[in-house]
């Protein structure tokens, strides 16, 4: 009775750890969050929303079919704000309502901006 009891609680063991999955680690891909995003973009200014009242947009290309809209949470620097003009900035998403006549946009802390080379 005992060999029987004692076999049994082997077999519950070793099936029990045989049947558990083991979670695969994929290291090389990056954690990405929508609160925060850090890095070296590139975008164009637009001024296509001014009619609305929406002082500058910022629209980053990824390749997706819809670009990337940014509103700049600050007016930004008069040499940086052209219709048209290529920049390289960095940007932080911001939690906050779209400022009165931006409809279409997230707006963005916008941080180093420089012209696009």
């Amino acid at each position: 009775m005992k060999k029987v009891f004692l076999l049994s609680i082997v077999l519950v063991f070793i099936l029990h750890t045989a049947c558990k999955s083991k979670k695969k680690s994929n290291s090389s891909s990056p954690v990405v969050t929508t609160e925060t995003v850090i890095g070296k973009y590139k975008g164009k200014i637009s001024h296509a929303y001014k009619e609305t009242g929406c002082a500058a947009v910022i629209v980053i290309q990824d390749g997706s079919e819809r670009p990337i809209q940014l509103i700049p949470k600050d007016p930004l620097p008069e040499k940086f704000n052209k219709d048209g003009l290529l920049i390289n900035f960095n940007y932080r998403t911001l939690k906050m309502k779209n400022p009165e006549g931006c409809n279409s946009g997230i707006p963005a802390e916008i941080t180093e901006i420089s012209l696009f080379k």
